[in-house]
C-alpha cells in the first residue's frame, strides 16, 4: 500500500522543509536553463542530499534518519520512494541514513516532498552541513546503558537543521552519541562524540572533539569530562562556532575540524572551545537550555505491545541460531530487540513495506537503522519471536549472524561512487560467499568466532569505516607485470569503538581482490584458536602484533604484492 501523506499535519518544521524543497526545484530549473553553472549548482543540490553518481547522469538521494529512528509509517514512505524512484532498492548507510540511486535530478523535489510530509528530511544529508546525528539503535532498552540518548539525538537534529550556520560551514560536521559503553555509533570518529554518564546523580555527557576518518584518520580528543545534559546544545554550538570561524575554507581537503586541531595543536584548539563556550554560556546559556528542555519534552516512543504468558519453546536449529545471534534481551522484562541483517546494507521496497508491517504486528511500530547497515525492531515479546522469525523468512530477511564475519559493512564503491577505486560491495559479496561455503561444508567458523566487524572501503576516504574495523579493507589498483591494473586491498586489523577506541594497524602487502576472503577466514580461524578467554579481537591483534598477523593472514593468499 502506498504511503498516504494527504492527511499528514504540517507543522512549522514541515513547512520550512517544503520551502527549501521549492528552492531546490527552482535551482534545478535555473541549472537546466544555463543560469547556474555545474559548480554553482553543486552545493545547492548537495545541501539537499542529492549526490551525482558516476558519469553525473544519474543521482543518489540521501535521506537523514536522526538516531536511525523511524516509524512504520515513515518506512512506508521510504518504501514508496524506493519503488518509484530508486529501481526498487534502498541502501542503509554507515551513518544510519538511507539512500537510493539512479535518480533523475528533476524527480528530487517530488521525492523530498513525499518524505517531508512523512516528517523525514534530506536537508543537510550532504555538503558543508551538520550531517545526520547518529545514536545507538538500542538506546532505551540496553541493560548496561547509562540513559536513553534518543531524545538528545532528535533535539540536536531539530535545533541544527535550520541553524544560521548550517549550510555555511567550512566542511561537513558530524555528531555521534553513545548511551552505553558498547558504543554502537563509534562516537570517537565524529567531530563531536558524546558519551552518556552520570555524575553525583546528574545526567550528562563526556565530550570528545575533532575526530574523523578519511585518508588520514583521527580519533576524537577528550575536551570536557562532564557537561549537564541541558547544556548539550550549548556545547555543540561552541564547537560549531569555532569551526565556522577558524576552519580552512581555501582547501577542501584540509578543512575538517581534525585538520584545524593538527594545525594549531590540541591544547590551543581546546582552549578556543573553552573561550567560546564561556562566551555563549553568558549570552545564550539559559535560552539554549530552555530550547533543549522543550525539544526533549516533545519526544515520545510508541508504547510496547503487551507481553504474553510463557509457553513451550518452539523452533528448530536454524531459529535457535538466529535467536542467539540476532536478538537480545531488553532491560524491560519479557521483550527482545531484533536485528534484521541486510546483506551489504541493501533492502528492497517490498521488504521495507514488510518490515513496517512487522513492526506494527510484533513490535512497538518503530524501526531503527544501525551504523552496521542493519535494521532493528524493539519491544518484541519473547513469546512471539518464532512467529516473527517465520514472517522474516518469507521475505528473505531472517539471515542469522548479525554483526558477525558474514555481516560485511561496505561503502557503495565503484558501482555507484565517482570517487571509488574498487567495487567494495563486490568484495563484500565475495566474503559472504566464501564464509557461506565454509558453513555449507560443515565448518562452524562463523559461529565460533562470534561478533567480528569486517568493513570495506572502495578508496582511502573510509566511507566504509575500515580504519576502525576489527578487520578493515581499503581498495586500490595495482599494475601487474603484464601492465594491467587489477583491484587489490590493503588490510587493517584491531580497530574498534568505545571511549578506548583504536584505529586498525595495516598488515604488510596488498592482496588481490579474489584472495581477500581467504585472508579474513585465516585471521578469524587463528583468533578462535589463539584468543584468551573473553579476549576481544582488538586486544588479540595488539597482543600478537602486525608481523605475526601478516604471516597468518597474508600467508593464506596468493599473489600478495
Amino acid at each position: 500500500m502506498a504511503f498516504d501523506a494527504q492527511h499528514t499535519p504540517h507543522d512549522e518544521r514541515t513547512r520550512k522543509l517544503l520551502g527549501v524543497i521549492d528552492e531546490l526545484e527552482e535551482n534545478i530549473r535555473r541549472f537546466q536553463r544555463g543560469e547556474l553553472t555545474p559548480e554553482q549548482f553543486r552545493p545547492l543540490r548537495l545541501a539537499m542530499g542529492v549526490y551525482a553518481q558516476l558519469a553525473h547522469v544519474k543521482h543518489m538521494q540521501r535521506v537523514k534518519i536522526p538516531g536511525g529512528r523511524m516509524t512504520a509509517d515513515q518506512v512506508d514512505a521510504l518504501a514508496e520512494m524506493t519503488e518509484r524512484w530508486g529501481r526498487g532498492l534502498a541502501h542503509v548507510t554507515t551513518r544510519q541514513d538511507l539512500q537510493i540511486h539512479h535518480l533523475e535530478i528533476t524527480d528530487a523535489p517530488d521525492v523530498q516532498r513525499l518524505l517531508a510530509k512523512a516528517g523525514i528530511s534530506t536537508l543537510g544529508a550532504c555538503m558543508d552541513t551538520v550531517r545526520n546525528v547518529t545514536a545507538s539503535p538500542y538506546a532505551g532498552v540496553l541493560p548496561d546503558e547509562v540513559f536513553d540518548v534518543t531524545p538528545h539525538a532528535e533535539a540536536i537534529d531539530r535545533h541544527f537543521t535550520f541553524h544560521p550556520l548550517n549550510r555555511k560551514l567550512p566542511r561537513k560536521f558530524k555528531i555521534g552519541i553513545a548511551g552505553s559503553p558498547r558504543d554502537q555509533v563509534l562516537a570517537r570518529i565524529n567531530d563531536v562524540g558524546l558519551f552518556a554518564r552520570e555524575k553525583d546523580g546528574v545526567r550528562g555527557f563526556r565530550v570528545y572533539v575533532a575526530g574523523g576518518l578519511g585518508a588520514t584518520p583521527e580519533l576524537a580528543h577528550l575536551w570536557l569530562d562532564f557537561v549537564h545534559e541541558h547544556d548539550v546544545l550549548l556545547t555543540i554550538e561552541a564547537v560549531l562556532a569555532v569551526f565556522h570561524r577558524d576552519g580552512d575554507r581555501k582547501n577542501r581537503k584540509k578543512n575538517r575540524l581534525k585538520f584545524l586541531l593538527r594545525k594549531v595543536g590540541a591544547e590551543e584548539l581546546l582552549g578556543r572551545f573553552d573561550t567560546e563556550l564561556a562566551r555563549l554560556r553568558d549570552e545564550q546559556g539559559e535560552s539554549l537550555a530552555s530550547t533543549f528542555r522543550g525539544l526533549v519534552a516533545d519526544y515520545a516512543e510508541a508504547p510496547p505491545p503487551p507481553t504474553e504468558p510463557a509457553s513451550a519453546s518452539l523452533g528448530d536449529a536454524a531459529f535457535a541460531r538466529w535467536k542467539r545471534s540476532n536478538t537480545e534481551a531488553q532491560a524491560q522484562p519479557g521483550y527482545r530487540t531484533i536485528t534484521i541483517k541486510l546483506p551489504l546494507g541493501d533492502i528492497t521496497a517490498p521488504q521495507l513495506r514488510r518490515v513496517a508491517d512487522l513492526a506494527r504486528l510484533f513490535g512497538n511500530t518503530e524501526i531503527r537503522a544501525t551504523v552496521t547497515q542493519n535494521l532493528v525492531l524493539r519491544f518484541v515479546p519473547e513469546q512471539r519471536l518464532y512467529a516473527l522469525y517465520r514472517q522474516l523468512r518469507l521475505v528473505e530477511l531472517a539471515e542469522p549472524d548479525a554483526d558477525h564475519v558474514t555481516d560485511v559493512v561496505s561503502c557503495p564503491g565503484a558501482d555507484y561512487c565517482s570517487l571509488a577505486i574498487t567495487k567494495s560491495m563486490g568484495l563484500g559479496a565475495r566474503v559472504r560467499e566464501h564464509m557461506a561455503a565454509l558453513t555449507v561444508a560443515g565448518d562452524e567458523l562463523v559461529g565460533e568466532v562470534g561478533a567480528l566487524s569486517v568493513k570495506v572501503s572502495g578508496c582511502p576516504n573510509s566511507c566504509g569505516q575500515h580504519h576502525i574495523a576489527e578487520i578493515g579493507l581499503t581498495g586500490l589498483m595495482v599494475t601487474g607485470k603484464d601492465g594491467v591494473e587489477r583491484p587489490h586491498y590493503s588490510i587493517r586489523v584491531g580497530g574498534g569503538g568505545g571511549e578506548d577506541a583504536t584505529l586498525g594497524e595495516r598488515l604488510f602487502g596488498r592482496v588481490p581482490e579474489e584472495e581477500a576472503p581467504k585472508v579474513i577466514a585465516a585471521l578469524a580461524r587463528h583468533y578462535v584458536a589463539e584468543r584468551a578467554p573473553g579476549e576481544r579481537f582488538r586486544d588479540y591483534a595488539a597482543r600478537l602484533g602486525v608481523d605475526t598477523l601478516s604471516r597468518v593472514g597474508l600467508g593464506a593468499a596468493e599473489g600478495v604484492v
